[in-house]
Protein backbone atom coordinates (compact mmCIF):
# COMPACT_ATOMS: atom_id res chain seq x y z
CA UNK A 1 0.00 0.00 0.00
CA UNK A 2 1.26 3.47 -0.75
CA UNK A 3 2.44 5.22 2.41
CA UNK A 4 3.06 8.63 0.89
CA UNK A 5 0.14 10.38 2.51
CA UNK A 6 -0.90 10.73 6.11
CA UNK A 7 -4.26 11.15 7.69
CA UNK A 8 -5.99 14.25 6.45
CA UNK A 9 -8.22 15.74 9.10
CA UNK A 10 -10.71 18.37 7.90
CA UNK A 11 -12.56 19.09 11.13
CA UNK A 12 -14.86 22.09 10.75
CA UNK A 13 -15.80 24.63 13.34
CA UNK A 14 -19.12 23.33 14.58
CA UNK A 15 -21.66 25.96 15.49
CA UNK A 16 -22.61 26.00 19.15
CA UNK A 17 -25.26 23.40 18.43
CA UNK A 18 -24.78 19.83 19.57
CA UNK A 19 -25.45 16.82 17.36
CA UNK A 20 -28.81 16.18 18.94
CA UNK A 21 -31.16 18.93 20.16
CA UNK A 22 -34.85 19.15 21.00
CA UNK A 23 -35.26 21.07 17.76
CA UNK A 24 -34.52 17.88 15.79
CA UNK A 25 -38.18 16.98 15.68
CA UNK A 26 -38.94 20.10 13.65
CA UNK A 27 -36.83 18.91 10.70
CA UNK A 28 -38.55 16.10 8.86
CA UNK A 29 -37.02 14.94 5.63
CA UNK A 30 -34.32 12.63 4.35
CA UNK A 31 -30.58 13.08 4.00
CA UNK A 32 -29.31 10.73 1.29
CA UNK A 33 -25.69 9.61 1.15
CA UNK A 34 -24.85 9.22 -2.53
CA UNK A 35 -22.06 7.50 -4.39
CA UNK A 36 -18.38 8.34 -4.23
CA UNK A 37 -17.38 9.31 -7.77
CA UNK A 38 -14.11 10.10 -9.55
CA UNK A 39 -12.27 7.87 -7.10
CA UNK A 40 -8.50 7.77 -7.67
CA UNK A 41 -5.59 6.62 -5.53
CA UNK A 42 -5.60 9.95 -3.68
CA UNK A 43 -8.92 11.72 -4.35
CA UNK A 44 -12.68 11.15 -4.42
CA UNK A 45 -15.84 13.20 -4.85
CA UNK A 46 -18.59 12.51 -2.31
CA UNK A 47 -22.20 12.98 -3.36
CA UNK A 48 -25.27 13.69 -1.24
CA UNK A 49 -28.78 15.07 -1.45
CA UNK A 50 -31.77 16.23 0.62
CA UNK A 51 -35.41 15.37 0.10
CA UNK A 52 -38.56 16.63 1.77
CA UNK A 53 -37.27 19.17 4.31
CA UNK A 54 -39.44 22.23 4.91
CA UNK A 55 -36.52 24.67 5.06
CA UNK A 56 -33.10 25.11 3.54
CA UNK A 57 -30.09 23.88 5.53
CA UNK A 58 -27.49 26.23 6.89
CA UNK A 59 -24.72 23.82 5.92
CA UNK A 60 -24.28 20.48 4.15
CA UNK A 61 -21.33 18.14 3.90
CA UNK A 62 -19.90 14.79 4.91
CA UNK A 63 -18.43 13.02 7.90
CA UNK A 64 -15.75 10.48 7.00
CA UNK A 65 -13.13 8.22 8.50
CA UNK A 66 -11.43 4.83 8.46
CA UNK A 67 -14.21 2.80 10.08
CA UNK A 68 -17.99 2.94 10.02
CA UNK A 69 -18.18 3.80 13.72
CA UNK A 70 -15.40 6.39 13.75
CA UNK A 71 -16.26 9.13 11.28
CA UNK A 72 -13.95 11.62 12.99
CA UNK A 73 -13.38 14.01 10.04
CA UNK A 74 -15.80 16.55 8.61
CA UNK A 75 -15.80 17.98 5.10
CA UNK A 76 -18.14 20.86 4.37
CA UNK A 77 -19.59 21.20 0.88
CA UNK A 78 -19.24 24.55 -0.85
CA UNK A 79 -22.71 24.02 -2.36
CA UNK A 80 -25.46 26.20 -0.88
CA UNK A 81 -29.00 24.82 -1.04
CA UNK A 82 -31.80 27.35 -1.16
CA UNK A 83 -34.51 24.78 -0.39
CA UNK A 84 -34.97 21.62 1.65
CA UNK A 85 -34.15 19.41 -1.30
CA UNK A 86 -31.35 19.23 -3.83
CA UNK A 87 -27.92 17.73 -4.40
CA UNK A 88 -24.48 18.64 -3.10
CA UNK A 89 -20.93 17.28 -3.26
CA UNK A 90 -17.44 17.79 -1.87
CA UNK A 91 -13.96 16.65 -2.90
CA UNK A 92 -11.61 14.67 -0.68
CA UNK A 93 -7.91 15.11 -1.38
CA UNK A 94 -4.73 13.58 0.03
CA UNK A 95 -6.08 10.05 0.47
CA UNK A 96 -4.02 6.87 0.75
CA UNK A 97 -4.21 4.30 -2.02
CA UNK A 98 -5.69 0.82 -1.43
CA UNK A 99 -7.68 1.98 1.62
CA UNK A 100 -11.40 1.68 2.41
CA UNK A 101 -12.98 4.96 3.56
CA UNK A 102 -16.39 5.35 5.21
CA UNK A 103 -18.61 8.41 4.95
CA UNK A 104 -22.12 9.77 5.41
CA UNK A 105 -23.86 12.95 4.30
CA UNK A 106 -25.12 15.49 6.83
CA UNK A 107 -27.20 18.66 6.88
CA UNK A 108 -27.22 21.33 9.57
CA UNK A 109 -30.46 23.25 10.09
CA UNK A 110 -30.69 26.42 12.16
CA UNK A 111 -33.59 28.16 13.80
CA UNK A 112 -33.89 30.69 16.63
CA UNK A 113 -30.26 30.30 17.65
CA UNK A 114 -30.37 26.50 17.87
CA UNK A 115 -29.15 23.92 15.40
CA UNK A 116 -30.06 20.37 14.47
CA UNK A 117 -28.10 17.84 12.42
CA UNK A 118 -29.59 15.20 10.15
CA UNK A 119 -27.51 12.33 8.71
CA UNK A 120 -27.67 9.88 5.85
CA UNK A 121 -26.60 6.26 5.95
CA UNK A 122 -22.93 5.28 6.18
CA UNK A 123 -21.40 4.15 2.90
CA UNK A 124 -17.87 3.31 1.81
CA UNK A 125 -15.47 3.33 -1.12
CA UNK A 126 -11.98 1.95 -1.66
CA UNK A 127 -9.17 3.81 -3.38
CA UNK A 128 -7.32 1.82 -6.07
CA UNK A 129 -3.79 0.62 -5.53
CA UNK A 130 -1.14 2.85 -7.05
CA UNK A 131 1.90 0.88 -8.14
CA UNK A 132 4.19 3.83 -8.77
CA UNK A 133 5.62 4.50 -5.29
CA UNK A 134 8.19 7.19 -4.51
CA UNK A 135 11.71 5.79 -4.20
CA UNK A 136 13.31 8.22 -1.74
CA UNK A 137 10.78 8.56 1.09
CA UNK A 138 7.05 8.17 1.50
CA UNK A 139 5.53 11.54 2.24
CA UNK A 140 3.87 14.51 0.53
CA UNK A 141 5.96 16.97 -1.40
CA UNK A 142 5.17 20.05 0.70
CA UNK A 143 8.22 22.24 1.12
CA UNK A 144 7.97 22.72 4.89
CA UNK A 145 7.89 19.03 5.83
CA UNK A 146 10.74 17.20 7.59
CA UNK A 147 11.31 13.56 6.63
CA UNK A 148 8.49 11.26 7.78
CA UNK A 149 8.80 7.47 7.50
CA UNK A 150 5.12 6.67 7.50
CA UNK A 151 3.62 3.45 8.77
CA UNK A 152 0.01 2.49 9.30
CA UNK A 153 -0.77 1.96 12.97
CA UNK A 154 -4.41 0.94 12.97
CA UNK A 155 -6.39 4.08 12.19
CA UNK A 156 -3.33 6.27 12.81
CA UNK A 157 0.04 6.90 11.18
CA UNK A 158 3.28 6.47 13.06
CA UNK A 159 6.93 6.31 12.04
CA UNK A 160 8.44 3.09 10.71
CA UNK A 161 11.79 3.97 12.29
CA UNK A 162 10.67 5.38 15.64
CA UNK A 163 7.51 4.26 17.44
CA UNK A 164 7.53 7.48 19.49
CA UNK A 165 6.41 9.56 16.49
CA UNK A 166 2.77 9.96 15.42
CA UNK A 167 1.82 12.12 12.45
CA UNK A 168 -1.24 14.06 11.34
CA UNK A 169 -1.93 16.95 9.06
CA UNK A 170 -4.82 19.35 8.76
CA UNK A 171 -5.99 21.19 5.71
CA UNK A 172 -7.81 24.53 5.95
CA UNK A 173 -11.28 23.58 7.16
CA UNK A 174 -12.72 26.92 6.06
CA UNK A 175 -12.25 26.01 2.40
CA UNK A 176 -9.35 28.38 1.73
CA UNK A 177 -7.65 27.66 -1.59
CA UNK A 178 -3.97 27.67 -2.39
CA UNK A 179 -2.16 27.73 -5.74
CA UNK A 180 -3.96 25.77 -8.43
CA UNK A 181 -7.28 25.98 -6.59
CA UNK A 182 -6.48 23.12 -4.20
CA UNK A 183 -7.49 23.24 -0.56
CA UNK A 184 -4.79 25.13 1.34
CA UNK A 185 -2.96 23.26 4.09
CA UNK A 186 -3.10 24.35 7.69
CA UNK A 187 -0.28 22.43 9.38
CA UNK A 188 1.38 19.05 9.90
CA UNK A 189 2.38 17.73 13.32
CA UNK A 190 4.83 15.12 14.59
CA UNK A 191 3.65 14.18 18.10
CA UNK A 192 5.61 12.35 20.80
CA UNK A 193 3.95 9.34 22.45
CA UNK A 194 6.43 9.47 25.33
CA UNK A 195 6.63 13.22 25.99
CA UNK A 196 2.91 13.84 25.24
CA UNK A 197 3.99 16.96 23.37
CA UNK A 198 4.65 17.87 19.77
CA UNK A 199 8.17 17.32 18.45
CA UNK A 200 7.49 19.69 15.58
CA UNK A 201 4.74 21.47 13.67
CA UNK A 202 5.36 22.42 10.03
CA UNK A 203 3.31 24.98 8.13
CA UNK A 204 3.30 27.59 5.38
CA UNK A 205 2.99 31.27 6.37
CA UNK A 206 1.42 33.75 3.98
CA UNK A 207 -0.89 36.76 4.13
CA UNK A 208 -3.74 34.58 2.78
CA UNK A 209 -3.97 32.92 6.22
CA UNK A 210 -4.62 36.18 8.08
CA UNK A 211 -8.14 37.56 8.32
CA UNK A 212 -10.73 38.64 10.85
CA UNK A 213 -11.95 35.38 12.39
CA UNK A 214 -10.39 36.08 15.76
CA UNK A 215 -9.48 33.44 18.33
CA UNK A 216 -12.00 30.77 19.41
CA UNK A 217 -10.12 28.76 22.10
CA UNK A 218 -11.53 25.41 20.95
CA UNK A 219 -8.98 23.27 22.82
CA UNK A 220 -9.68 19.57 22.18
CA UNK A 221 -8.29 16.17 21.28
CA UNK A 222 -7.09 15.57 17.71
CA UNK A 223 -8.85 12.48 16.33
CA UNK A 224 -5.93 11.77 13.99
CA UNK A 225 -3.63 10.87 16.92
CA UNK A 226 -4.41 8.34 19.72
CA UNK A 227 -6.38 10.21 22.38
CA UNK A 228 -4.67 8.40 25.27
CA UNK A 229 -1.37 10.05 24.29
CA UNK A 230 -2.70 13.61 24.34
CA UNK A 231 -3.62 16.08 27.08
CA UNK A 232 -7.12 15.50 28.41
CA UNK A 233 -7.92 18.96 29.76
CA UNK A 234 -6.93 22.61 29.46
CA UNK A 235 -5.37 22.63 32.93
CA UNK A 236 -1.81 23.90 33.21
CA UNK A 237 1.09 23.29 35.62
CA UNK A 238 4.84 23.40 36.09
CA UNK A 239 4.81 27.18 35.88
CA UNK A 240 3.60 26.91 32.28
CA UNK A 241 0.68 28.04 30.20
CA UNK A 242 -0.65 26.61 26.93
CA UNK A 243 1.80 27.54 24.19
CA UNK A 244 0.76 27.20 20.58
CA UNK A 245 3.33 25.90 18.13
CA UNK A 246 1.47 27.36 15.14
CA UNK A 247 -0.17 30.39 16.71
CA UNK A 248 -3.82 31.33 16.65
CA UNK A 249 -2.96 34.75 15.18
CA UNK A 250 -1.32 33.00 12.24
CA UNK A 251 -4.58 31.32 11.17
CA UNK A 252 -7.41 33.86 11.28
CA UNK A 253 -8.58 33.45 7.68
CA UNK A 254 -11.73 31.68 8.93
CA UNK A 255 -13.21 30.44 12.19
CA UNK A 256 -13.03 26.83 10.97
CA UNK A 257 -9.32 27.02 10.15
CA UNK A 258 -8.52 28.88 13.37
CA UNK A 259 -10.38 26.26 15.38
CA UNK A 260 -8.01 23.52 14.28
CA UNK A 261 -4.89 25.18 15.73
CA UNK A 262 -6.44 24.46 19.14
CA UNK A 263 -5.98 20.70 18.81
CA UNK A 264 -3.89 19.55 21.79
CA UNK A 265 -1.01 18.20 19.62
CA UNK A 266 -0.36 21.80 18.51
CA UNK A 267 0.11 22.84 22.15
CA UNK A 268 3.23 22.62 24.35
CA UNK A 269 3.82 23.76 27.94
CA UNK A 270 5.64 27.12 27.92
CA UNK A 271 6.80 29.08 30.95
CA UNK A 272 4.23 31.75 31.68
CA UNK A 273 6.22 34.46 33.45
CA UNK A 274 9.02 35.16 30.98
CA UNK A 275 8.71 32.93 27.92
CA UNK A 276 5.12 32.76 26.65
CA UNK A 277 3.87 36.11 27.91
CA UNK A 278 4.00 39.74 26.87
CA UNK A 279 7.61 40.51 25.99
CA UNK A 280 8.59 36.92 26.79
CA UNK A 281 11.46 35.18 25.07
CA UNK A 282 9.26 33.05 22.81
CA UNK A 283 6.76 35.80 22.02
CA UNK A 284 9.62 38.12 21.04
CA UNK A 285 10.88 35.51 18.58
CA UNK A 286 7.35 34.91 17.27
CA UNK A 287 6.88 38.63 16.61
CA UNK A 288 10.16 38.72 14.70
CA UNK A 289 9.18 35.69 12.60
CA UNK A 290 5.92 37.42 11.68
CA UNK A 291 8.00 40.03 9.87
CA UNK A 292 9.62 37.34 7.69
CA UNK A 293 6.34 36.40 5.96
CA UNK A 294 6.57 37.21 2.26
CA UNK A 295 4.53 37.00 -0.93
CA UNK A 296 6.55 33.95 -2.07
CA UNK A 297 5.46 32.15 1.18
CA UNK A 298 7.54 31.51 4.28
CA UNK A 299 7.90 27.83 5.20
CA UNK A 300 8.38 27.13 8.89
CA UNK A 301 9.01 24.30 11.31
CA UNK A 302 8.38 25.04 15.00
CA UNK A 303 9.90 22.45 17.31
CA UNK A 304 10.48 21.24 20.87
CA UNK A 305 13.59 19.54 22.25
CA UNK A 306 13.62 17.49 25.45
CA UNK A 307 17.29 16.75 26.26
CA UNK A 308 19.68 18.98 28.19
CA UNK A 309 20.40 22.12 26.19
CA UNK A 310 22.46 25.32 26.46
CA UNK A 311 21.62 28.14 24.06
CA UNK A 312 23.81 30.84 22.51
CA UNK A 313 23.13 33.18 25.43
CA UNK A 314 24.47 30.64 27.95
CA UNK A 315 21.09 29.54 29.31
CA UNK A 316 21.17 25.87 30.32
CA UNK A 317 17.99 23.82 30.83
CA UNK A 318 17.76 20.21 32.03
CA UNK A 319 14.98 17.71 31.28
CA UNK A 320 12.11 17.18 33.71
CA UNK A 321 8.60 15.80 33.86
CA UNK A 322 5.67 18.03 34.87
CA UNK A 323 1.92 17.87 35.44
CA UNK A 324 0.16 19.61 32.59
CA UNK A 325 -3.05 19.26 30.58
CA UNK A 326 -4.58 16.76 33.00
CA UNK A 327 -1.52 14.48 32.92
CA UNK A 328 1.37 14.02 35.35
CA UNK A 329 3.82 12.60 32.78
CA UNK A 330 4.37 15.48 30.35
CA UNK A 331 7.88 16.27 29.13
CA UNK A 332 9.12 19.79 29.81
CA UNK A 333 10.75 21.13 26.63
CA UNK A 334 14.30 22.32 27.28
CA UNK A 335 14.44 24.27 24.03
CA UNK A 336 12.12 25.62 21.34
CA UNK A 337 13.17 26.44 17.80
CA UNK A 338 12.00 27.99 14.56
CA UNK A 339 13.26 26.84 11.18
CA UNK A 340 12.64 29.31 8.37
CA UNK A 341 12.90 28.77 4.62
CA UNK A 342 11.99 31.29 1.91
CA UNK A 343 13.34 33.13 -1.11
CA UNK A 344 15.79 35.92 -0.34
CA UNK A 345 13.84 38.59 -2.19
CA UNK A 346 10.46 37.30 -1.04
CA UNK A 347 8.73 38.21 -4.30
CA UNK A 348 10.20 36.09 -7.10
CA UNK A 349 6.83 34.56 -7.96
CA UNK A 350 8.65 31.22 -8.32
CA UNK A 351 8.10 27.90 -6.58
CA UNK A 352 11.01 26.88 -4.34
CA UNK A 353 11.75 23.87 -6.53
CA UNK A 354 12.45 26.27 -9.39
CA UNK A 355 14.86 28.41 -7.37
CA UNK A 356 18.62 28.02 -7.21
CA UNK A 357 20.42 27.78 -3.86
CA UNK A 358 21.59 31.37 -4.27
CA UNK A 359 17.97 32.55 -4.42
CA UNK A 360 17.03 30.82 -1.14
CA UNK A 361 17.80 31.35 2.53
CA UNK A 362 17.15 29.09 5.51
CA UNK A 363 18.27 29.08 9.12
CA UNK A 364 17.40 27.84 12.61
CA UNK A 365 16.54 30.18 15.49
CA UNK A 366 16.96 28.44 18.82
CA UNK A 367 16.04 29.57 22.35
CA UNK A 368 16.39 27.70 25.63
CA UNK A 369 13.10 27.27 27.51
CA UNK A 370 13.75 29.74 30.30
CA UNK A 371 12.27 32.91 31.75
CA UNK A 372 15.69 34.58 31.43
CA UNK A 373 15.10 35.59 27.82
CA UNK A 374 12.26 38.02 28.51
CA UNK A 375 12.88 41.14 26.46
CA UNK A 376 15.79 39.56 24.55
CA UNK A 377 15.79 40.78 20.95
CA UNK A 378 16.51 38.26 18.22
CA UNK A 379 20.22 38.11 17.42
CA UNK A 380 22.79 36.00 15.64
CA UNK A 381 23.60 34.31 18.98
CA UNK A 382 20.53 32.10 18.62
CA UNK A 383 21.12 31.22 14.97
CA UNK A 384 22.55 28.02 13.58
CA UNK A 385 22.47 26.22 10.26
CA UNK A 386 19.66 23.81 9.50
CA UNK A 387 22.28 21.08 9.28
CA UNK A 388 23.52 21.85 12.79
CA UNK A 389 19.99 21.62 14.18
CA UNK A 390 19.49 18.31 12.37
CA UNK A 391 22.49 16.92 14.27
CA UNK A 392 20.96 18.04 17.58
CA UNK A 393 17.38 16.85 17.06
CA UNK A 394 17.87 13.84 14.76
CA UNK A 395 15.25 15.07 12.29
CA UNK A 396 15.95 15.78 8.61
CA UNK A 397 14.42 19.08 7.51
CA UNK A 398 13.29 20.37 4.11
CA UNK A 399 13.94 17.16 2.11
CA UNK A 400 11.55 18.38 -0.58
CA UNK A 401 13.77 21.38 -1.34
CA UNK A 402 17.09 19.85 -2.52
CA UNK A 403 18.57 23.30 -3.24
CA UNK A 404 17.94 24.64 0.26
CA UNK A 405 21.31 25.88 1.65
CA UNK A 406 21.06 23.84 4.86
CA UNK A 407 24.77 23.75 5.68
CA UNK A 408 25.29 27.49 5.99
CA UNK A 409 23.51 30.69 6.92
CA UNK A 410 24.15 34.41 6.93
CA UNK A 411 22.80 36.53 9.76
CA UNK A 412 22.83 39.54 7.43
CA UNK A 413 20.37 37.77 5.11
CA UNK A 414 17.91 38.01 7.99
CA UNK A 415 18.75 41.59 8.93
CA UNK A 416 20.77 40.58 12.02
Amino acid sequence: MKKNLIVLSLVLAVFSACRCTPADTEYKGQVITGDASSVSASTAVLEGSLDGFAQAPREVGFEWGFSSDKLSNTLQSSDILSAGNGSFSASLEGLNDDVTYYYRAYALFWKDGAGAYRFGEVRSFKTPREEDKPAAFSQPGWYELPVMRLKEDGAYLSDSGNSDYYYAWHMCAGGEKGPGGKTARNYTVCFSASQHCPYWVAAPRHSMYVGNSGRNDSYRVDAAIPANLQYNSTSTGGGCNKGHMLGSAERTCSAATNRDVFFYPNIAPQLSSGFNTGGGGWNTLEDWVDKQVCSDTLYIVIGCYFKEFTDGYGNKVSPQTISFGGRNDVGFPTMFYYLLLRTKSGNTGKALKDCSASELKCAAFVRAHTNSLKGQKVSSKEMMSVKDLEEITGFTYFPNVPNAPKSSFSASDWGL
